[in-house]
C-alpha cells in the first residue's frame, strides 16, 4: 500500500445550497466572525469547562520532565490562539478549468470553509463557493450533535445532502438499496437511551460535478423521505450506547415526484411519480444476528405495485462466522424510481474464518429469474490469504457463475517484504462465455525511501483473447503506474499519479494527476493541480447476480488545471478534543478511502482514491474525502477511536470492505494513519 498523501483539507461537512451565489456573501461575513470574536468564545468555553466533569483537575501536560516546558505543537506554530471554543476557517481563491469541456476556459471561484465546536449547540459548519464566470454559487450549512431535552441528539443539514436512513438499513446485507444525492434539507434525531431514531429529508435530486467550482447539476423532480427506528425493549434505565441486544424495527418511506430515469428528459411521459416503502426487522444476540427487509414500490410507468424481500442471518462460532439468506425481488422493482436488482429469487450460504495466520471466506448462491426467461444458476466465490511469516503472505481467490452464459475469474498473489520495500506479484485470469478470456500479470512495488518521500509502482503485462460477440481481435498489452510524494523544501511538496496502458491494436489509455503545495507563511499556502486523461477504462462485467446495475461508462478524455491560494486559521481551546472530555490530550487521524480494484486489500500505484465519501468518528463527527480520497480529523481524543465509512455514499457497485469500520489507536500528539479499501462484487 502506498502511504496516504497528506490530507488536503478537513472538508468537515460538505453540502451544497441553491445555485445562485448571491446568498454566499452574508455567510462569508458570518464565517469571518470566527476570527474576530475570541473573547466571547473564551467566556463560553470557561463556563462549559466549569460545568463539565473533571474540570477541577490540573491542566493537561504531556512533556513535563525535570521542569522543562512542554514541546510546542508543530502543527499549530507559536502563534496559536488557545482562547475561545475550537474553531476553524479556510478561505480559498481558485483559478482553473472545468473537466470534460471541449474548449477549456479558465475561470475564478471563491470558497469558504468554517467549523465551530460549541458546548451547547454541537458543531456548526459552513461550506460556500461562488464562481462569477458561471454565475453559480453553492452554500452548505450543517449542525451535528445538537443536544435536546430528554436525552435527544439532533443532526441537521441544508444544501447537498445524502438522505439519512435508519441505522440497521445501513448495515451490509445481500441486497443493496440505491441512494440519491439531494439539494435540500435533512434531519436526524436520535435518543440512545430510549432506542428511538427519526429521519427526514427533502430536495431536488442531482449530482456533483466540476473541478474548480465543484458545481451541482440538478435533475428533474423532487424526493422526500421519512424514516424511523425503534429498539424494542430499550428504556431510559438502560445504558445508552450503540449496541443493542434484542429486537429493532425500522420503517422508511420515500416519495418521488416528477423524477426521470433519463438525465435529460425530453417528453412529459419521461417524468415519473413513484413511492417506495421499506420495513426492516432485526434480532440480535451476542453471537447471532437475523434481519429481514421487505420493500414495496408503486411507480407511474409500471402497471402494478412491485415488491421484494430478503433475509440475512449470521452467527459466530469461535473464529468462524457463518451466514444464510433468502431473497425474492419481482421484475421492474425499483426504489422510488432508482434502479435496483430485480427479477431474481434465490438463497445463499457463506462462511468466514479469520485467525492470526489465516483468513478465508466463501459463499454460494442459487438463483433464478422470476419471469422464466433464464434458467436457474449458481454463483460461488472464495478467497483466502495465508501469512507465511512476518514479511510475506500468499493469497488466492476464485469466482464462478454457472448459468446460461458461464463465466469465471480467479487470482493468485504473493506479497513479501525485501530490502527495497514491499513487493507484490499477482496473476489474474478470466474466462467463460459471458466475458472475454484474459490473462494479466502485474508486479507492484512500494519503495523504501527516506522519511517524507513515498513511491509506489506497478508494471503489468496481459492478453485479451479475441471476442466473437463484439468482433474485437486478440490484444497484447502492457501497463505502468507510478504514485509518488516528494518534499521539495521544508515548506513545499510535490505529489503525483501516472498510469498508462498500450496494446498492439493501437489503443492507448493515459492518466496524469500532478499536485504541488507551497506553504508561503504560517496561514497562507499555494496549491496547484493538473489532470489529464484519455481513453476509455475497461469495464468488467460483475458475475454476482445481485450486483447493482453498472453506472454509465466514463468519459473518454479529460483535461483540467487548478491553482489555489489558501488562507487557513485554526484557534480555540484544545482542552476538549473530538470524542474526549475537557483537559484530555489528543492526536490526529489521517486516512484514505481508495478503489481496491484487484481486491488485494492494499492500495497500489494504479488505484485511485474515492472522492466525496462520508467518514464518521465514533458515529458523532463527520468528514468528507477530498478529490484524492483523503480525509483528516485534526484533533482527536487519545485512546481507541472507531471510524466508519458510510457505505451509502459510495458509487455503485462499490462497497467498503470489512463492514466499513475500523478501530484506531490515537496517541498524544501523534498522527494515526488508516486506509479503507472499497471493492466491487465479482
Amino acid at each position: 500500500m502506498g502511504p496516504p498523501a497528506p490530507a488536503a483539507r478537513p472538508d468537515f461537512h460538505a453540502v451544497r445550497a441553491p445555485r445562485r451565489g448571491s446568498g454566499g456573501l452574508p455567510l462569508l461575513a458570518l464565517a469571518l466572525t470566527l476570527v474576530q470574536a475570541p473573547g466571547v468564545w473564551a467566556q463560553a468555553a470557561a463556563v462549559a469547562a466549569d460545568a463539565a466533569p473533571g474540570s477541577a483537575a490540573a491542566a493537561f501536560e504531556d512533556r513535563l520532565i525535570e521542569g522543562l516546558p512542554p514541546e510546542p505543537d508543530p502543527q499549530l506554530g507559536p502563534a496559536f490562539d488557545r482562547s475561545g471554543m475550537p474553531r476553524f476557517l479556510r478561505l480559498e481563491t481558485r483559478l482553473g478549468t472545468q473537466p470534460f469541456e471541449q474548449r477549456p476556459r479558465a475561470g475564478v471561484s471563491y470558497a469558504v470553509y468554517g467549523l465551530l465546536e460549541t458546548p451547547n449547540h454541537g458543531s456548526l459548519s459552513i461550506d460556500g463557493r461562488y464562481a462569477p464566470d458561471l454565475r453559480d454559487g453553492t452554500l452548505t450549512l450543517r449542525q451535528l450533535g445538537l443536544p435536546l431535552a430528554g436525552g435527544w441528539r439532533a443532526d441537521h443539514a441544508i444544501g447537498i445532502v445524502h438522505p439519512p436512513s435508519p441505522g440497521i438499513t445501513r448495515l451490509p446485507t445481500r441486497v443493496q438499496l440505491p441512494t440519491t444525492v439531494l439539494q435540500g434539507l435533512s434531519g436526524e434525531w436520535e435518543n440512545l437511551a430510549s432506542g428511538w431514531q427519526l429521519q427526514a429529508s427533502s430536495g431536488q435530486p442531482g449530482r456533483l460535478e466540476g473541478s474548480h467550482a465543484s458545481g451541482w447539476r440538478a435533475g428533474a423532480g423532487r424526493r422526500s423521505a421519512l424514516a424511523l427506528q425503534w429498539q424494542l425493549g430499550r428504556s431510559t434505565a438502560a445504558v445508552a450506547g450503540p449496541e443493542h441486544r434484542g429486537w429493532t424495527l425500522a420503517l422508511k418511506h420515500e416519495a418521488a415526484r416528477g423524477v426521470a430515469a433519463l438525465e435529460q428528459p425530453a417528453l412529459a411521459r419521461d417524468l415519473i411519480d413513484a413511492d417506495s416503502t421499506l420495513i426492516a426487522l432485526r434480532h440480535e444476540t451476542q453471537d447471532q444476528r437475523v434481519q429481514g427487509q421487505f420493500v414495496r414500490t408503486r411507480a407511474g410507468d409500471v402497471d402494478a405495485t412491485r415488491s421484494g424481500f430478503w433475509i440475512d442471518a449470521e452467527w459466530d462460532a469461535g473464529a468462524r462466522r457463518h451466514g444464510l439468506g433468502l431473497y425474492r425481488l419481482q421484475p421492474q422493482l425499483s426504489w422510488a424510481q432508482n434502479p435496483m436488482v430485480s427479477n431474481v429469487m434465490g438463497a445463499y450460504a457463506r462462511t468466514r474464518w479469520r485467525s492470526r495466520q489465516w483468513s478465508a471466506e466463501a459463499s454460494l448462491d442459487w438463483f433464478r429469474s422470476l419471469d422464466a426467461r433464464a434458467s436457474a444458476g449458481l454463483y460461488a466465490s472464495t478467497q483466502a490469504r495465508w501469512r507465511l511469516d512476518r514479511h510475506s503472505s500468499l493469497g488466492a481467490g476464485f469466482a464462478l457463475r454457472h448459468s446460461e452464459r458461464d463465466a469465471w475469474t480467479g487470482f493468485g498473489d504473493w506479497r513479501w517484504r525485501n530490502a527495497w520495500g514491499n513487493s507484490g506479484l499477482r496473476l489474474e485470469l478470466t474466462g467463460g462465455a459471458q466475458q472475454r478470456a484474459s490473462q494479466l500479470l502485474s508486479y507492484d512495488q512500494e519503495w523504501q525511501l527516506p522519511q517524507g518521500f513515498a513511491l509506489s509502482s506497478s508494471l503489468g503485462l496481459g492478453r485479451y483473447e479475441a471476442s466473437r460477440a463484439s468482433g474485437e481481435p486478440a490484444q497484447h498489452l502492457w501497463s505502468l503506474a507510478l504514485s509518488f510524494t516528494a518534499p521539495l523544501t521544508s515548506r513545499s511538496d510535490l505529489r503525483g499519479h501516472l498510469n498508462t496502458e498500450h496494446d498492439n491494436t493501437g489503443k492507448r489509455r493515459h492518466g496524469l494527476n500532478l499536485g504541488a503545495n507551497w506553504r508561503i507563511a504560517s496561514r497562507w499556502s499555494l496549491e496547484g493541480t493538473l489532470n489529464h486523461s484519455s481513453g476509455r477504462s475497461r469495464v468488467r462485467t460483475p458475475l454476482d447476480p445481485l450486483a447493482p446495475p453498472l453506472p454509465e461508462l466514463p468519459r473518454i478524455a479529460e483535461r483540467s488545471f487548478q491553482v489555489m491560494l489558501r488562507y487557513q486559521f485554526q484557534a480555540g481551546s484544545r482542552s476538549a478534543p473530538l470524542g474526549g472530555l475537557p483537559l484530555d490530550g489528543g492526536g490526529r487521524i489521517l486516512g484514505t478511502v481508495y478503489f481496491d480494484a484487484n481486491r488485494s486489500g492494499t492500495q497500489e500505484a494504479g488505484e485511485a482514491g474515492v472522492p466525496d465519501v462520508l467518514v464518521l468518528l465514533d458515529n458523532r463527527f463527520t468528514v468528507r474525502t477530498d478529490a484524492q480520497g483523503r480525509f483528516e480529523f485534526p484533533f482527536v481524543a487519545a485512546g481507541p477511536r472507531r471510524l466508519t465509512v458510510r457505505n451509502d455514499t459510495l458509487p455503485l457497485p462499490w462497497n467498503v470492505a470489512d463492514d466499513g469500520q475500523a478501530q484506531v489507536e490515537v496517541w498524544l500528539r501523534g498522527t494515526s494513519q488508516i486506509s479503507f479499501a472499497v471493492q466491487r462484487s465479482d
